[in-house]
């Protein structure tokens, strides 16, 4: 590295010699490019503008815009350097194309992205598979850009169900690397996702006094933790699982360290939680990457200073000569190069954003899909009608009284236990019933009754109860169906006294009604009683067989045959009455 007191360049830097091509050939030098202007940046798709003077009052028109050159769509590559010695700062597409005309003049402005800009023009949907690897899915979303070259460094995260839903492919990757600690740059139509390298050796060093132009700088202890943890709910232990995140090797620049700034404040650690099941490789590089980002933002500012290429985003420059609290190694975040009126400025962030991606900007679609304004969480509902949908959809009208305590209200959908063509469960809540309503997508004309609820008002038909043994449903008429997990049994009742009941803890199966009609059976046999007449009636054979077989008759005793009559035995038969007739 050169003393700190210059900063090299190929050439003396006193001739800026910017050049603009068009589908590889320079631009006319008729052109007056009055202003150049390149963004850089990680996690930021690379930019550049344009000034050109154009405009002609007299002739009444617009030439450079008239022309060819600078239509949408068109090839660019900007260069610069010194006395002619350029080197490449730019190259992307024309994206933008507008005039101005103001009382200084009048003006061409073109703007231009890096090819990686088509990957945030429309939101996408995709199941990637089962056991995919988050580099692996970047890579086959890259992949499908013509013009566009992708570097992905590999991953840790394999995901069984990663999904993409309803996000611009550039939101995906870019929220999908920095959970994996990785950076998202785009440079010259080249997409590069890697980790940053904190103990990089720096490309320039910048001296307060003799190569700074401007600087800003500061330490905010806020945004540091001592500590990281991620925690997730794993179902098949029951408990939350938890990683400490790694810290990354090395330190950059300023004499307090992260940690000294971390026990500013009382707070101890931070924790990231997520409900769902996550794997331990995407907790502890989502905790990791967190801490990761707290130490690249433990210094943030800019300096500006001459004109130089070989800075880019990504790399380390190095601060001397100002506080030991800023000095020494500083990670570049964002760079801008400004040419204009013959002089070339560059002006570097350092330091990264403590917000994560997904958090600065809205990478999600809104609720409703912005088709109207969206309802938040659910809602409370009054059941005023089950029948004649207009629609023959199978939906119920149901009155939300925050919207209109008055109105019939609208057609919902009811989510059930079952459904299917001629099939499932058929459960409706009665009219006035209170019901939870959800929607879908969020939208307030697409509601779904999603399940019934009791108050004081509506009682349950069951006692609730710690042990909560009972469980069951009861209708409007008080049929009932009850489960018993203490006594392991089920019972179906009517409002009357008809009832089926079986019963594990006393072992038996009973049928019995309101007339004291029963039918038990147990480790006894079958006992079958009644107040009344007892009729067993077969249309064809009916055959009755046992070890032994006893028929009793308080009063009298009659068998018939219409046909015959036979009474026989293998051994003794004996025949007794106190008056015997036979024929």
């Amino acid at each position: 590295m050169a003393d700190s007191r210059t900063i090299e360049t190929t050439r003396p830097s006193t001739v800026v010699t910017p050049i603009v091509k068009i589908e590889g050939t320079e631009i006319p030098r008729t052109l007056q490019v009055e202003a150049i202007v390149i963004d850089k940046g990680v996690n930021r798709i690379a930019a550049a503008k344009l000034v050109i003077v154009d405009g002609d009052t007299s002739a009444q028109q617009f030439d450079a815009s008239n022309g060819d050159l600078f239509i949408p769509g068109k090839n660019i590559e900007i260069l610069c350097g010194y006395e002619s010695d350029n080197y490449t700062l730019f190259k992307g597409v024309v994206i933008k194309h507008s005039i101005k005309l103001r009382n200084s003049g009048s003006q061409l402005v073109i703007e231009c992205r890096d090819k990686a800009i088509a990957m945030t023009l429309a939101r996408h949907s995709k199941y990637f598979g089962e056991n995919v690897k988050d580099s692996d899915a970047i890579s086959t979303v890259a992949g499908t850009y013509s013009g566009l070259t992708a570097d992905v460094a590999d991953m840790n995260i394999t995901t069984s169900d990663l999904v993409q839903y309803e996000a611009t492919d550039w939101d995906f990757i870019t929220g999908r690397a920095e959970i994996n600690g990785m950076l998202v740059y785009t440079d010259d139509n080249t997409l590069s996702i890697k980790k940053p390298e904190i103990s990089g050796t720096a490309v320039v060093e910048l001296s307060f006094g003799a190569t700074m132009l401007e600087l800003d700088a500061e330490i905010d202890s806020r945004i540091q933790f001592p500590s990281i943890t991620g925690r997730t709910w794993n179902p098949a232990s029951q408990e939350i699982e938890k990683v400490d995140a790694n810290p990354p090797s090395g330190e950059l620049n300023g004499n307090l360290s992260s940690d000294d700034l971390a026990g500013v404040f009382s707070e101890s650690k931070y924790q990231l939680n997520h409900g769902g099941k996550l794997s331990q490789p995407e907790l502890q590089a989502w905790a990791t990457a967190l801490k990761q980002k707290q130490v690249l933002s433990k210094v943030r500012g800019r300096v500006k200073f001459k004109g130089i290429h070989t800075v880019k985003p990504g790399m380390i420059i190095k601060l001397s000569n100002l506080s030991d609290r800023f000095n020494g190694n500083a990670f570049v975040s964002h760079i801008q190069h400004h040419v204009s009126a013959g002089d070339w400025q560059l002006e570097v962030q350092f330091g990264l954003d403590p917000q994560w991606f997904t958090e600065k900007f809205e990478t999600s679609i809104k609720p409703a899909s912005a088709l109207i304004q969206a309802v938040p969480g659910l809602q409370i509902g009054v059941v005023t009608q089950l029948e004649s949908d207009p629609d023959g959809e199978c939906r119920i009208l149901v009155r939300m009284p925050v919207i209109s305590p008055d109105d019939q209200g609208i057609w919902a959908r009811v989510a059930t236990l079952d459904a299917g063509k001629d099939r499932g469960s058929f459960f409706l809540p009665e009219v006035g019933d209170e019901v939870v309503v959800g929607f879908l997508n969020s939208d307030p004309r697409k509601p779904v009754v999603l399940g019934m609820l009791n108050s004081s008002n509506k009682t349950a038909p069951l006692t609730a109860a710690d042990a909560n043994n009972q469980k069951g449903f009861v209708t409007r008429s008080k049929m009932k169906l009850i489960f018993d997990d203490d006594k392991k049994s089920v019972t179906i009742e009517t409002p009357a006294g008809k009832k089926i009941t079986m019963d594990e803890d006393a072992g038996a199966i009973e049928l019995k009604d309101e007339n004291n009609n029963s039918i038990k059976m147990n480790s006894d046999g079958i006992t079958i009683e009644t107040q009344g007449k007892l009729v067993l009636k077969a249309q064809q054979d009916f055959n009755a067989e046992g070890m032994n077989l006893s028929l009793k008759a308080n009063t009298a005793l009659s068998a018939e045959g219409s046909a015959s009559v036979e009474v026989k035995s293998s051994g003794t038969a004996a025949l007794k009455g106190s008056i015997v007739q036979i024929n």
